[in-house]
């Protein structure tokens, strides 16, 4: 079966997303994913070039019943609105920015937010600190990192569907009855490590699972289908029995992390 691996990075005119595959025994999965699988038959990968794992299936329906719904910053209106901007920018990401088809504004979304998305998908290796900063003062911190998880959500998903060679899955719709508006809630325990956003502090897991720790949900939305993608036998155990052993996998992550000038 297949699992794919999955980076979120890239450079000017490159991909945002590289993704690889290895084989390895299908996992089962929890209940409440195998009655989602039912209720949402999405995912299905029935016409992919190869095998899918049904937990890497599993993961995608589950982003898209999260994405559904109302965020802790974004509407789930505005969240779709997101999702389909990064969608269409994606598709286009090898064209040059005057000969993209994308409107100048989105409705439902403020124009920086349209601007962020529009450069976290095409041109991510162009982020820095001055940039991130100019996004946060316009959008506030918690809505500028739920942005991000959601493009890059979206990004690891349909870079996935392109190598299985099948079609993108249409977004979802708003759940039906979610009229609930954003939180805006903020964990405890956040500091400044040093990046551009605080994050959960202290921590006792590598920096990728807490970059989008300011807004739990956003960091769950991005783990959901991150973590089968990339290490299903658990980043915790050094040693895997899959067909391609960890040491590999983590040389290839780390290879097309520095051809796509992955920031992290």
């Amino acid at each position: 079966m297949i699992v794919g691996v999955s980076l979120i990075c890239g450079s000017p005119g490159s991909s945002s997303t590289a993704t690889i595959f290895a084989s390895r025994p299908l996992q089962r999965t929890n209940w409440i994913v195998s009655v989602l699988s039912v209720a949402f038959p999405l995912f299905s990968y029935d016409t992919a070039a190869v095998a899918v794992d049904q937990d890497i299936a599993d993961s995608h329906r589950s982003v898209w019943e999260q994405l559904g719904g109302t965020g802790t910053w974004w509407t789930a209106g505005e969240r779709l609105a997101i999702a389909t901007r990064a969608r269409a920018g994606f598709a286009q990401r090898h064209q040059p920015p005057w000969a993209r088809g994308l409107e100048p504004a989105v409705d439902g979304l403020p124009d920086e937010a349209v601007t962020a998305v529009d450069r976290l998908v095409s041109n991510p290796g162009s982020i820095d600190r001055d940039w991130v900063d100019e996004r946060v003062a316009a959008l506030g911190d918690g809505r500028y990192v739920e942005l991000v998880g959601v493009v890059a959500t979206i990004v690891m998903i349909d870079m996935f569907a392109a190598g299985a060679g099948v079609d993108v899955t249409p977004l979802p719709r708003p759940s039906p009855g979610d009229v609930t508006q954003p939180s805006g809630e903020r964990p405890d325990g956040l500091g400044d490590i040093g990046a551009y956003v605080p994050m959960l502090d202290p921590f006792s897991y590598a920096n990728v699972a807490r970059a989008l720790s300011l807004v739990p949900a956003a960091n769950k939305l991005f783990r959901t289908t991150s973590v089968p993608m990339y290490s299903a036998p658990g980043m915790s155990e050094l040693v895997w029995t899959t067909p391609l052993q960890r040491p590999q996998v983590e040389l290839v992550a780390s290879r097309v992390a520095a051809m796509n000038e992955c920031f992290y």
